[in-house]
C-alpha cells in the first residue's frame, strides 16, 4: 500500500474504435431489456477496478493520523482496507491535508471511496448526498469542545450537553468544510467563517495552534478527537463539554455508486460486526 501527499493524477480516458461502439450499441439493448425486467443489476453489476484509490485527510487521530514513522494509520484505515482485503481489492492510500478537497474529489472520482470520518447523516449528510454516496454507518460520535488546559473557565452548564447559548460569546476556531463549521453556523447567530470570533482552518493542526496560542477560546471538532488530543496532550489541551449531534460516520463513494462498491462494502461491514473484526478495531484504537 503505497502513500502519498499529493491526490492522485487524473484518469485518462482512451477513445472507442467503431467496432467497439457497435458491440457496446447491443449490449445497451440488452442491458435496457433486461433493466425493464428487474435483472439489470443481477447479470451488469460494474467489475471492480484493479485498484481501488482511497483517499483520506489527516490529522484527526484515532481514526486517521501520521505516526512516528510518517504511515497514516488509524481506525478508518485498518477498517476501509480490512473491507477491500475481504473483497480482494487491492487499494492505494492517498493522504489529502484538506478536508473539502478529499470531499471534492470522491465526487469527481479522482479517488475511489473516501475514508475520514465523514458525517453521513442529518443535514448535513443529505446534502452531501446530492453529490457523493454513503455505505452504512460505522461510527456515531457527538461534536466536542477543546479548550487550553490552562484556561479553567467553565463553558456548559452539564459538560455532557452544552447548548449553542453558552458558547455564543466565544472565539471558536474549527476546521472548514466539516460538521463542525456547520454546527457552528447552523446553531451560533452571525457565523459564518471569517466573521467575528469565528476562524475557519484549513486542518486540525492549524486549529490546535491557535487554541494553544490563545488566539481563540475553544476548538469545536468531533468529540473522539478532542478526547483523543486531550489525552496525548493533557499539559495543553483539555475536552471542556459535549454538543449532543449524533452523527453517523460512513465512508464515501461517487454519486450513485459508479463502481458498484457500495453492496460489497456493506456486506463486509456487516459481517464485522457479527464476527469480532469490528470490535477488536475498536478496542485497539479507543481503548486506554
Amino acid at each position: 500500500m503505497a502513500q502519498s501527499g499529493a491526490p492522485p493524477p487524473e484518469a485518462v480516458r482512451g477513445g472507442v474504435s467503431k467496432t467497439l461502439f457497435v458491440v457496446t450499441v447491443v449490449i445497451v439493448a440488452i442491458i435496457a431489456f433486461l433493466g425493464g425486467l428487474g435483472l439489470g443489476g443481477v447479470f451488469f453489476a460494474p467489475p471492480p477496478p484493479s485498484k481501488i484509490i482511497i483517499g483520506t485527510n489527516t490529522p484527526f487521530p484515532p481514526f486517521e493520523y501520521r505516526d512516528a514513522n510518517d504511515t497514516v494509520v488509524g481506525f478508518d484505515i485498518d477498517l476501509v482496507t480490512k473491507v477491500l482485503d475481504d473483497n480482494g481489492l487491492a487499494y492505494e492510500l492517498y493522504d489529502f491535508r484538506d478536508f473539502s478537497a478529499l470531499l471534492s474529489a470522491v465526487q469527481v472520482r479522482r479517488v475511489d471511496i473516501a475514508a475520514s470520518a465523514i458525517t453521513s447523516n442529518g443535514g448535513i449528510g443529505q446534502n452531501r448526498s446530492k453529490v457523493m454516496s454513503f455505505t452504512n454507518s460505522y461510527y456515531e460520535a457527538d461534536q466536542g469542545i477543546l479548550a487550553r488546559t490552562a484556561d479553567t473557565r467553565t463553558f456548559c452548564t452539564n459538560t455532557t450537553d452544552c447548548q449553542a447559548s453558552e458558547l455564543q460569546n466565544l472565539k471558536i476556531a474549527v476546521q472548514s468544510g466539516t460538521s463542525s463549521e456547520f454546527w457552528v453556523e447552523d446553531n451560533l447567530a452571525g457565523r459564518t467563517c471569517g466573521s467575528a470570533n469565528f476562524t475557519c482552518v484549513a486542518d486540525v493542526t492549524s486549529a490546535l495552534t491557535a487554541l494553544a496560542a490563545a488566539s481563540v477560546d475553544i476548538v469545536v471538532i468531533d468529540l473522539p478527537i478532542a478526547q483523543r488530543t486531550a489525552a496525548a496532550n493533557p499539559s495543553t489541551y483539555r475536552t471542556a463539554g459535549t454538543i449532543q449531534t449524533n452523527e453517523l460516520y460512513a465512508f464515501a463513494v461517487a454519486h450513485n455508486d459508479p463502481l458498484g462498491l457500495l453492496p460489497r462494502m456493506n456486506a463486509s461491514l456487516a459481517k464485522f460486526k457479527t464476527n469480532g473484526v469490528y470490535n477488536a478495531l475498536i478496542a485497539k484504537w479507543f481503548s486506554g
